[in-house]
């Protein structure tokens, strides 16, 4: 037994220090170091102003197998959304394993951004916020140039949006609505503009004389913004009912609804049928008319001078949902007075010969496209579109989708100007379907261009405008 336990015991020792030496006597690895760790080295999650850069530039540490810095590591910095830019975005870790992205500038949208750095299979993520900067820029939301009874109310209270100066709404500041010319009066002179931007003056009464008035919204900072109305007779409040269908008779009379510019108007309201129709009003006179087409709180959505080249008639071809609209006949020419006639019909819903067709919200129509359609410049092979022209409101929000199983469904949206404002051609990886979601800053006419994606293309789609 003695004998025995003496062996044992000389044996332990050795055996623990066998153990010792091949742990390495640190318990690290004595291979060659090799990058096995990254992590945000600055904060992870940011908050900054939308469309400035972040502050401090975001960094990354990279550690081997050891847990400790890893000099030498490439690592790429790549935007993955919100828009936003970065310079530098390939860097080296230094002696400490920290790799910087030269600069992070966010989207210009209000949101979410994400940014990643990546070494090799290694990858780390930064979300950062972009938040709405001060007030900027203030424009019309509605209730421009509006015609009213003098001493009345006008139908539509005018309000505005406040932007940063990327455009994004701007939530709480403080407007004031005061009557400048004309001797007009207000309720709710002061606003706060909500979370989509708007602020609304209470109402805006006319003063009691006939002409041009206006008011004026202004906030601190800001250029000012200064409304328009014409107080004119009480035949501006009248509405002469046009059944759809039928041809009206009026008369431009001295006493008449006038505009500021000079020209006289008589109103006629009229009610559509639904889901989604096609209508052609038209006005014919000696004169040369002028038409407009007004959704019922007498806000403009579409008008005409000439319906076509060396024609002084107007016509407007428009989509339109179920409802009571307006329609303001009157004259091009100021002072102008005389006898025209106002006509409606049902139309077709066909969109061809890039003819000028209007659309309003809340619409859905099955078109073709075809080789009479508009035909696109500055491509090298054809492609075809049909045109529809829409009102937008600053701060109005659009949703316009393109359907079809037979061509390749694109969009484009562009301003009255000229500018492309926006364009789709799939709305996500799963179909050929396009979709645009616009909210406009500048009130103005848009055309929506319905083509395809391929050349020479002809066939049915669908398109809806919500």
């Amino acid at each position: 037994m003695k004998t025995a336990f003496v062996r044992n015991f000389r044996f332990a020792p050795a055996f623990l220090l066998l153990a010792y030496t091949n742990c390495g006597g640190d318990g690290k690895s004595s291979g060659p170091a090799e990058a096995t760790a990254i992590a945000a080295n600055s904060a992870a999650t940011i908050t900054a102003v939308a469309g400035t850069p972040v502050t401090p530039p975001p960094s990354v540490i990279v550690r081997d197998q050891n847990g400790d810095p890893f000099g030498g590591a490439a690592v790429t910095f790549s935007v993955v959304s919100g828009g936003g830019t970065i310079i530098g975005g390939s860097a080296v870790t230094d002696a400490s394993g920290v790799a910087t992205v030269g600069g992070w500038t966010l989207g210009k949208t209000a949101g979410a951004n994400v940014l990643t750095a990546t070494s090799g299979t290694l990858s780390v993520t930064f979300n950062a916020t972009g938040t709405v900067g001060p007030a900027a820029v203030m424009v019309v939301s509605s209730g421009e140039n509006q015609i009213g009874t003098a001493g009345a109310a006008l139908s539509t209270s005018p309000s505005v949006m406040v932007q940063d100066a990327n455009g994004n709404p701007r939530a709480g500041a403080v407007v004031t609505f005061t009557p400048a010319t004309g001797g007009g009066s207000v309720t709710g002179g002061t606003a706060t503009s909500n979370a989509a931007g708007i602020a609304s003056v209470g109402s805006w009464t006319l003063g009691p004389q006939s002409g041009g008035q206006t008011l004026v919204a202004s906030t601190t900072g800001v250029p000012a913004i200064t409304f328009h109305a014409i107080a004119s007779s009480a035949k501006c409040g009248q509405r002469t009912t046009h059944v759809l269908g039928s041809t009206s008779n009026g008369t431009l009379e001295s006493d008449d609804c006038q505009f500021s510019d000079g020209t006289f108007v008589d109103f006629f309201s009229t009610t559509t049928a639904g889901p989604s129709n096609t209508y052609l009003f038209r006005q014919t006179a000696a004169f040369d008319t002028y038409l407009d087409l007004r959704s019922a709180d007498g806000s403009v959505i579409a008008e005409n001078d000439d319906e076509a080249d060396n024609v002084s008639n107007s016509s407007i071809k428009i989509l339109l949902p179920a409802d009571t609209y307006v329609l303001g006949a009157g004259s091009f020419e100021k002072l102008t007075l005389g006898n025209y006639q106002l006509s409606s019909q049902v139309v077709s819903q066909n969109n061809s010969k890039c003819e000028l067709y209007f659309a309003v919200k809340n619409v859905s129509t099955t078109q073709n496209i075809e080789t009479t359609d508009c035909l696109l410049p500055g491509t090298p092979s054809p492609l075809y579109a049909d045109g529809f022209f829409i009102l937008l409101r600053a701060g109005q929000s659009i949703t316009i989708n393109m359907t079809s199983s037979v061509v390749d469904p694109f969009l484009d949206l562009v301003r009255q100007s000229g500018v492309r404002v926006a364009q789709n051609d799939n709305k996500d990886a799963t179909t050929t379907n396009a979709q645009i979601v616009f909210t406009a800053t500048v009130t103005d006419y848009y055309a929506i261009f319905a083509r395809t994606a391929l050349p020479s293309q002809t066939g049915s789609y669908t398109l809806s405008i919500q």
